[in-house]
C-alpha cells in the first residue's frame, strides 16, 4: 500500500520538494549574509525554520519529505530528527517485479494508469538522466544525504545562535559586576569567540552541501516533465525559484519544457483549471504572453478561455469550445499535453 501511497502522491510530494527545498535555501542564504554584516544569525529565524516535533518547521518538513520519497524504510518518526541510512530501491518504493537483466518492471502493477505512470518514470529516467535509473538512484541517495545532512548542521547553528544571543550577553553583562575579577571573567571570555566561529564553519557547510544538492536536484527534475503540480509552482513562484537555482534555472526548464518553455505555462495553466482556478490560470498565460512565450497552443489556448468568460459574461452560460449550454463546460483544453 504504501508504494501505491506514493506513487499516487509523487507529484504532489517532487513539488513540495522543490519548494520547501527554495524556501530553505533562500531562507539560510539570508542568514549567512546576515552573519557576515552583523556576525550573529537570529536563533528566532532558524527556531521557526526548523521547528519541533509538534509544530515542525519548512526544513524539518523538507527533511521527511526526501525521506519519503527517496529511502525505502517505514514512514519517518514524528518523535526526533534522527536520520538512520536505508536502501535505495525503486522496486519497493513503486512496487517492480525485478528482472533477470538487473531491470525492472511494471508488471505487478494492476492498475493500467499505475502501469503507464511507472513506465514514463522509468523511460524518463534511462532517456534523461546520465545512468538511467541507476543515475536516478544516485541523485535520489546524494539529495537525501544533502538535505539530512544540512539539517543537522542547522540544529548545531541554532544551538550557537542560542548562546550568542542568551549567554554570550548574560556573561557580558556578568563582568561588569564590581566584584567580578579578571580571574574569574579571562578564562571564559574566550568561549564567545569560539562559539562565532562555530557558526561560521556551520553556515561555510549549509551553504556548500544545500549549493551542490540544488545543481543535482536540478538534474533529477529532469524527469518530471508529467508533474502538472510542479510546472505551475515553478510558474507561479518563478523569481523565488530561479534566486535558489540561479544559473542552473534556464538550464532546468529547458530540460523540462524545451528552449522556448511554452510548455511550462500550458502545464500550470492545466493544472490551475483542473483545480477550477479559471483566473490564475488565464492571468498566468496573459503573463506569459506579454514576455512573448507562448506560440500557437497557448496563444489557442487563452483566446478559449477569454471567448468562455465572454460567453458567461452575457449571461447565456453557453461553452466556448462545443457550443453548448451546460453549468459546466467540457473543458476540451484539458487534454493530455505531449511531454516527450
Amino acid at each position: 500500500m504504501k508504494g501505491r501511497w506514493l506513487l499516487a502522491n509523487r507529484d504532489f510530494l517532487v513539488r513540495d520538494l522543490v519548494r520547501d527545498y527554495c524556501t530553505v535555501f533562500q531562507s539560510l542564504s539570508a542568514q549567512r549574509q546576515r552573519f557576515e554584516q552583523a556576525g550573529a544569525v537570529s536563533y528566532s529565524a532558524l527556531r521557526d525554520l526548523l521547528g519541533e516535533a509538534m509544530r515542525k518547521g519548512v526544513f524539518w518538513r523538507l527533511k521527511d519529505t526526501s525521506h519519503l520519497l527517496f529511502r525505502n524504510a517505514p514512514a519517518h518518526s514524528d518523535i526526533a530528527p534522527v536520520d538512520t541510512p536505508g536502501p535505495i530501491s525503486q522496486a519497493d518504493t513503486l512496487g517492480l517485479t525485478p528482472q533477470g537483466n538487473g531491470e525492472y518492471s511494471p508488471a505487478s502493477a494492476t492498475d493500467p494508469a499505475e502501469s503507464k505512470q511507472i513506465e514514463a518514470l522509468l523511460r524518463h529516467a534511462n532517456n534523461l538522466l546520465p545512468g538511467g535509473t541507476a543515475g536516478q538512484h544516485a541523485l535520489e541517495a546524494l539529495i537525501d544525504w544533502s538535505i539530512g545532512y544540512a539539517f543537522h548542521e542547522c540544529v548545531k547553528l541554532r544551538e550557537d545562535a542560542f548562546q550568542n544571543q542568551h549567554y554570550a550577553n548574560r556573561l557580558a553583562q556578568i563582568a561588569r559586576h564590581d566584584a567580578v575579577t579578571a580571574d574569574m571573567y579571562n578564562p571564559l571570555r574566550g568561549l564567545v569567540g569560539q562559539t562565532a566561529e562555530s557558526s561560521s564553519r556551520e553556515l561555510s557547510r549549509i551553504s556548500h552541501v544545500l549549493s551542490h544538492g540544488l545543481r543535482m536536484l536540478a538534474q533529477y527534475l529532469a524527469v518530471e516533465k508529467h508533474n502538472t503540480h510542479l510546472a505551475r509552482w515553478l510558474a507561479s513562484e518563478e523569481h523565488l525559484a530561479r534566486q535558489a537555482f540561479g544559473a542552473n534555472y534556464v538550464t532546468l526548464l529547458d530540460a523540462l519544457y524545451g528552449p522556448e518553455h511554452e510548455l511550462l505555462y500550458l502545464l500550470a495553466a492545466r493544472d490551475f483549471l483542473e483545480a477550477g482556478r479559471r483566473e490564475p490560470a488565464v492571468a498566468l498565460l496573459e503573463g506569459a504572453n506579454e514576455r512573448g512565450l507562448l506560440r500557437c497552443e497557448g496563444h489557442d489556448l487563452l483566446l478559449r478561455l477569454h471567448a468562455e468568460a465572454g460567453a458567461q459574461g452575457t449571461g447565456a452560460d453557453i461553452c466556448a469550445a462545443c457550443g453548448k449550454r451546460e453549468g459546466f463546460p467540457c473543458l476540451p483544453y484539458l487534454h493530455p499535453l505531449e511531454t516527450h
